[in-house]
């Protein structure tokens, strides 16, 4: 991975990925052998998502550690889930709950929120299907478009916003459920 950071003419942006290489691996190394379960394939999936930041280095502000810690987190899962959904299409896979709990995030508007609606709205957000819980993070925490959502997880534009879309219904529909009507 260092050579690719190596090739990186601009010397600013080659010390700002070394940086982050160096900051993130251990952690990004662990999240990938834990879905993976497999040291090589999460060494492959942690090369991925580098690659994958240096072609859209322009795309992110790396002066928040949190979120960059939090977005590094979501494309190497991302990554990691698409690995298994390749492997799937050979043998099938099982995708255990227990194996993909996702990590909960805070919202930029907990405040707005009463203690036991935020607390609902993490667990609702938890329990999403990770592909939904992933644009929401990527909407609402990162504050991407729909097209740098499309360009982070491969998919078009017009899926994004869809995806987008589908998300916000399943999770006000669990918010609903729970007794939560637009609060």
């Amino acid at each position: 991975m260092l050579p690719c950071i190596m090739a990186i003419e601009n010397e600013e942006e080659r010390q700002t990925m070394d940086q982050l290489y160096r900051q993130n691996y251990k952690l990004m190394l662990y999240i990938a052998k834990g879905i993976l379960k497999d040291q090589s394939k999460a060494e492959d999936a942690v090369s991925q998502t580098f690659v994958k930041i240096i072609e859209k280095f322009q795309k992110f502000s790396f002066e928040d550690c949190n979120k960059t810690k939090g977005l590094v987190v979501i494309l190497v899962k991302h990554i990691c889930y698409n690995m298994l959904r390749e492997e799937s299409h050979h043998s099938q896979v099982s995708l255990d709950e227990e194996n993909f709990q996702a990590d909960s995030f805070d919202l930029p508007c907990d405040h707005l929120l009463t203690e036991e609606a935020y607390r609902a709205l993490q667990a609702e957000l938890n329990r999403l299907d990770e592909k939904f819980r992933i644009v929401l993070e990527l909407k609402y925490v990162y504050g991407c478009s729909h097209e740098e959502i499309a360009r982070l997880l491969d998919i078009s534009p017009g899926n994004a916003r869809v995806r987008l879309c589908r998300a916000k219904a399943a999770l006000a529909k669990a918010m609903n459920e729970r007794g939560f009507h637009g609060e």
